[in-house]
C-alpha cells in the first residue's frame, strides 16, 4: 500500500518548512519588538501566530516523507 513520494516533492516540503520558520521568526520578533509607531495593541496576536508559523515550519521540517 505504501507507494514511494517523488524526490522533488519531498525536497519542496523540506524548502517550504524553512522558509515557513524564517518567515514566522521574523514576525513574531518584530511582533515583540515593534518599530516606532503604535501597533502594540495587536503584538500578542502577531507574535503568537509567528511562533505557530514556526511550529508548523518546523513540523514539515521534521516529518519523515514516505
Amino acid at each position: 500500500m505504501s507507494e514511494d513520494v517523488p524526490i522533488g516533492l519531498a525536497v519542496a516540503e523540506k524548502i517550504f518548512g524553512f522558509i515557513l520558520i524564517i518567515l514566522g521568526a521574523v514576525v513574531a520578533y518584530y511582533s515583540m519588538n515593534p518599530p516606532a509607531g503604535d501597533i502594540s495593541h495587536f503584538a500578542a496576536i502577531f507574535t503568537a501566530t509567528g511562533l505557530v508559523t514556526v511550529g508548523i515550519g518546523a513540523f514539515l521540517v521534521i516529518a519523515k516523507t514516505e
